[in-house]
């Protein structure tokens, strides 16, 4: 990494170190040191946690393979965590949106012959500089060799170490450009950042994301998974699908509020005095997207003409 490059991925760590990170909730403050903690969840399939997004490593006789890869600084912690689980160059480097908490590694990966794989709106977005609005937080260009080289619109299908995994994209969720990945025979799914555990989720407006799009793309997950099924969520601890079911209800739920506000003519102050998070702000409303954060950036996005949130389903 280019020392120019170096120094703008430390500036944005010391940015999101003093509270404007993008799904570090709940977290200490960002640490280019960080230590990377391994969890085994299956036979061949582990995460990998600390310092930015959970990463899944998928390692067999077919080789390497990770799901996002943390932020840039940390690439040397996170390539010597993937070597102690196996042996061997990574294969295949899936990008679960474009952020670079989830992205930052790519470079490193990609030097090293890692075929970079995403979403066509994560590479699209990875070549020009971008700005997260929500934040404050300028983002540069990423260097080509972070750049996906592999792209996909609707949906690509890994066969590897005995599995199959399925890489699909869901419409402006968190961004415009997320996938969820889902590994069959394991009965795994790793959402990115379209579900966080511990935490609101930040509805990237920016980004093209949206709480409608972010809704349906739960929906989706719950309808598929079942009571065994192991959720790894973009960031925080380890999940299941009545977890995912709660968060989903608790979107709608406060969605839901914000919207019939809105329809009532009533300002963003008045709306977030009223407090329609209340009753989930202690387990999801800790941590860096406030209970106030969240609610003004519903409040936009639910005061544009916008499809309207379906009631909660059933699931």
């Amino acid at each position: 990494m280019g020392n120019a490059r170096r120094r703008i991925v430390l500036a944005v760590i010391g940015a999101l170190s003093a509270g404007s990170a993008i799904g570090q909730q709940n977290t200490p403050p960002l640490d280019p040191n960080a230590e990377i903690a391994t969890r085994q969840l299956r036979p061949g399939l582990a995460v990998l946690t600390g310092g930015g997004g959970n990463i899944g490593v998928w390692h067999g006789t077919d080789g390497i393979v990770i799901v996002d890869d943390n932020l840039a600084p940390l690439a040397p912690q996170v390539i010597e965590a993937v070597a102690r689980l196996a042996e061997g160059p990574v294969r295949f480097v899936i990008n679960t949106h474009w952020h670079p908490d989830h992205t930052g590694g790519n470079e490193a990966f990609g030097r090293t012959g890692g075929i970079i794989i995403a979403h066509d709106k994560v590479r699209t977005r990875m070549t020009e500089a971008q700005f997260i609005e929500a934040v404050g937080m300028q983002v540069p260009a990423a260097p080509p060799a972070a750049l996906p080289v592999v792209t996909f619109d609707d949906s690509v299908t890994l066969y590897l170490n005995g599995d199959r995994l399925e890489v699909i994209h869901v419409i402006d969720a968190h961004t415009d450009g997320d996938a969820v990945l889902w590994w069959q025979v394991a009965n795994v799914v790793h959402t990115g950042d379209v579900y966080l555990s511990n935490s609101y989720p930040l509805v990237e407006l920016s980004s093209g994301g949206t709480l409608a799009g972010l809704v349906t793309a739960i929906e989706a997950v719950l309808a598929r998974a079942n009571d065994a099924t192991t959720v790894i969520p973009g960031h925080g601890p380890i999940s299941n699908r009545r977890e995912l079911s709660e968060y989903r209800d608790m979107l709608v739920t406060i969605g839901r509020r914000i919207r019939e506000s809105v329809e009532r003519g009533r300002s963003l102050e008045e709306v977030i005095a009223s407090r329609p998070t209340a009753e989930f702000d202690e387990r999801y409303g800790q941590g860096f997207m406030t209970p106030a954060r969240f609610v003004s950036i519903l409040y936009r996005d639910l005061a544009t003409p916008t499809p309207g949130l379906r009631p909660a389903g059933r699931n």
